[in-house]
């Protein structure tokens, strides 16, 4: 059930938080890993101390989930240096207006909100499945998962 080897999962916010401590998980479990975020710094860090302790190759990708452009340009990477994903973890999420009260929460900070929280989803996990059926199409994998993290704050809310 745990064994991946020869799989890939790819992790969005993989930089750090839960993204980055779930990648170890799926790295423990042998699976090849595509890290994605902003600050491929962090990632490249993860990657090299990762393949060199798993035995796994992981691939590092600067990736904006809130900019489709970059998505694609990612999932493109991906497809070139694997040719499959069985797995796409969305995990990317922010701190930005958290525990800000409504009548204080910007716009800009809702509208960020969206774009990191739901948008990212939908297009992250758009460009996935596209390469995911390719790839089972081709003969390449014979499955694709899509797992999606949110926030706490979804459940509890705000009580300021």
């Amino acid at each position: 059930m745990f064994d991946y080897k020869g799989k890939v999962v790819a992790v969005t916010g993989a930089s750090s938080g839960l993204g980055k401590q779930m990648a170890e998980g799926f790295a423990q479990c042998g699976a090849d890993l595509v890290l994605l975020a902003r600050r491929v710094e962090r990632l490249e860090e993860s990657a090299k101390e990762w393949s060199e302790k798993y035995g796994i190759e992981v691939f590092p990708v600067k990736c904006d989930v809130t900019d489709s452009d970059s998505i694609n340009e990612a999932v493109a990477q991906i497809e070139e240096r694997f040719g499959h994903c069985e797995v796409i973890l969305n995990c990317a999420g922010g701190e930005k207006g958290t525990g800000t009260p409504l009548t204080d929460f910007k716009k800009e900070d809702w509208e960020y909100t969206l774009a990191l929280d739901l948008t990212a989803i939908y297009e992250s996990t758009k460009a996935f499945t596209n390469l995911m059926k390719k790839a089972m199409e081709a003969g390449k994998q014979s499955y694709g998962r899509v797992i999606n993290i949110a926030s706490i704050y979804g459940l509890v809310g705000n009580k300021s």
